[in-house]
């Protein structure tokens, strides 16, 4: 377990952020990575670049402070932690199942893509 000296602090006064974090946004999702603002045109973002293994990033993502629940700041080796966590098979089927009698009418068979699920019941 680390130190409260490891973790990462954001500065409340500082204009700029630069910190590994885990962003709660109010669509009830999370993000963990490395946390920075940015300006584009008139506007300011917070960046998260994503992290995938010890040392890369799968991809970066932009959000409008506005969108943002909460930020937790943290360490590197806790995002680096969560990004695999989040990444896992566990993770991935994040929407509820639905009752077939409260789904839509989807196409076809012969017209599926085969990323649908078949009935579970």
């Amino acid at each position: 377990m680390e130190t409260i000296e490891n973790a990462s602090l954001i500065d409340a006064g500082a204009e700029e952020i630069n910190s590994w974090a885990l962003l709660e946004l109010f669509g009830h999702s999370k993000v963990a990575g490395r946390l920075t603002s940015r300006k584009l045109g008139t506007e300011i973002m917070f960046q998260v670049d994503v992290p995938r293994g010890e040392k890369e990033f799968s991809h970066t993502e932009l959000y409008s402070p506005k969108a943002v629940f909460a930020i937790k700041p943290t360490t590197e080796d806790w995002c680096r932690r969560w990004a695999t966590y989040a990444s896992s098979e566990m993770m991935r089927d994040i929407l509820p199942y639905v009752p077939a009698n409260r789904q839509l009418n989807g196409p076809p068979a012969s017209e599926r893509t085969g990323f649908e699920e078949e009935d579970p019941v």
